[in-house]
């Protein structure tokens, strides 16, 4: 039978070579974005040193994390959005949930991204927070923002996600301490603290000192593991490389680095693997080359799996490589808007046969500004058009067993470990922030993108393809510029009405944290919980945390 069948192969292939011979020299190379060279036909004979005889929801979980992918529950729908205070981006997040926005089993999510001043751990008071006050996402610094977040919300079935800065143990804290207040323990608490410290390779933002990063990042690690054992206290932001020009093969490459990084510092402090690694997941970008994502997607959970197990993890769900995907913003265009549509939606539909958990889809007119209210309800219906419509649920993934695809996952899984073992052979990846190895590498990737682009080599549509000269009609969303005054006002009443002697005792014990965790003979986050408790500030509790560990900016 093997012999009947392989000269049947060999006869199909001479009949193939035949048909294009008189046109094959005019094909040009064709490669991924990666570099990835691609042939027009795959056969079984690129496939040949693939391990195809995998199952969904085992190890190394290449073909997904469960055995019957989408079927039992669909992947979540994790919009982003931080508008305003509060008050407004709780309205927008109940129209959302309204809306039909959801999680897994029907939880609630709500996906956050807080302001500037937020992130850098100032408050609305500051002389350098004008004219930045929730307008690139939600101001939240006092207790008072915190209770509003979680009024009301069961939180045994709601899920705060949490996009914030250098800010991240302050703005836990305060959660922790809103939590408290409602009567209820903070192991309750269900949600993330992105812990996006090591994204300082590439973006040009100051931080602290890389030793003192990775400190604090251990530090709510081992909180959140006493305190709150279902909170994911890391998110390893490689849609933050994507973002910056990483192709698909370094944002794998990178971003691996980066979570065996935190999984190193977490082995160095102490911690035992099965007690945080599972607890680890990741943001990835999604471009428009819907294989290319899908093979990374895949090659991404076979890396991480081995990763986890070389670790020292024992229990398979701790190896999992739980994703969250945004789609990349970079490839949205100002011009024409309405394309963006089928760009958004092919990066969806990437990511689903990718087989991730999670994803926010950008809204059409996110490349020039703030979405607008029905933009961002289309970049949802997206979401629930492929997940109710297309039949893309039903099998587990679909493009298992494709020639093209499991060639392609194995293509990018290797040059992926080559870009990882050259880095971890440096000094990995925290070494590489401190060099500049990361930045100049990704820097120099999106270089070469953008002279493609320039040169129409990459063919953009409405941008050096089928331009068009006819002016849009657009309404764009406007901001309220006197939600700055109403963030102001909320802060002075907050201030007015809490004990100041406990605050300013509760900040002395910060500081006093802060120096027991530089010097190794303490932790911090108990004293921010505390000192969020009395009613310190989100900026109040940076303070002291400045003083401390210093501010870095990556070169």
């Amino acid at each position: 039978m093997t012999s009947l069948l392989s000269s049947k192969f060999e006869a199909a292939k001479e009949a193939w070579a035949a048909r294009r011979a008189r046109y094959a020299s005019r094909l040009r190379p064709a490669s991924t974005v990666s570099g990835l060279p691609l042939k027009t036909v795959y056969t079984r004979e690129d496939v040949t040193g693939s391990d195809l005889d995998v199952m969904p929801g085992v190890y190394p979980f290449t073909r997904g994390l469960h055995p019957d992918g989408y079927a039992l529950t669909p992947w979540m729908q994790q919009m982003v959005f931080g508008y305003g205070t509060i008050e407004e981006t709780r309205q927008k997040m109940e129209k959302m949930v309204a809306e039909g926005m959801e999680g897994y089993f029907g939880h609630k999510v709500f996906n956050t991204v807080y302001d500037v001043p937020c992130m850098y751990g100032i408050d609305a008071d500051h002389p350098e927070a004008v004219g930045n006050i929730g307008q690139c996402g939600v101001h939240m610094s006092t207790g008072d923002d915190y209770d509003e977040l979680v009024r009301d919300w069961e939180l045994d079935s709601t899920n705060f996600s949490m996009i914030t800065g250098d800010n991240c143990l302050p703005a836990l804290a305060l959660l922790a301490a809103a939590v408290e207040r409602r009567g209820e323990p903070t192991a309750k608490m269900h949600g993330n603290s992105m812990n996006w410290y090591p994204r300082i390779a590439v973006q040009d933002v100051p931080s602290w000192e890389p030793q003192w990063g990775y400190a604090l990042m251990i530090d709510l690690i081992k909180w959140a593991k006493e305190n709150a054992p279902d909170w994911n206290p890391v998110n390893i932001f490689m849609y933050g490389l994507s973002e910056a020009g990483a192709t698909p093969v370094q944002e794998l490459a990178y971003g691996l680095s980066w979570g065996k990084s935190v999984i190193d510092a977490g082995l160095e402090a102490g911690l035992a693997p099965d007690d945080f690694i599972g607890r680890l997941s990741f943001q990835i970008g999604c471009t428009v080359n819907v294989f290319e994502e899908a093979a990374k997607f895949r090659a991404h959970r076979r890396m991480w799996a081995k990763l986890c197990k070389d670790a020292g993890v024992t229990k398979p769900s701790h190896m999992h490589a739980r994703v969250h995907v945004h789609t990349s913003g970079y490839v949205l265009t100002q011009q024409q808007l309405m394309n963006n549509n089928a760009r958004i939606t092919l990066q969806t539909l990437a990511a689903v046969l990718g087989g991730v958990q999670s994803i926010h889809t950008c809204s059409y007119d996110e490349a020039v500004g703030v979405p607008t209210e029905e933009s961002h309800r289309t970049a949802l219906r997206t979401q629930q058009i492929l997940m109710w419509e297309s039949g893309l649920r039903d099998v587990a993934d679909p493009l298992g067993g494709s020639y093209f695809l499991e060639k392609l996952t194995d293509d990018m899984e290797a040059e992926a470990w080559k870009i990882f073992d050259d880095l971890e052979a440096a000094g990995g990846y925290r070494r590489g922030i401190e060099t500049g190895e990361v930045k100049r590498s990704i820097d120099n990737a999106s270089y070469e993108m953008k002279k493609k682009i320039n040169s129409g080599e990459t063919p953009i549509v409405g941008v050096n393809r089928y331009v068009s000269d006819e002016q849009e009609n657009y309404e764009p969303f406007r901001i309220d510029e006197s939600i700055e005054d109403k963030a102001r006002t909320r802060l002075e009443n907050y201030r007015a009405k809490r004990d100041q002697a406990a605050v300013d005792a509760a900040l002395v014990d910060v500081r006093r944290a802060c120096q027991a965790l530089k010097d190794g003979t303490g932790p911090l986050m108990p004293a921010l919980v505390e000192a969020a408790r009395r009613g310190a500030t989100n900026g109040e509790m940076m303070v002291p945390m400045r003083e401390a560990f210093g501010w870095y900016v990556s070169e």
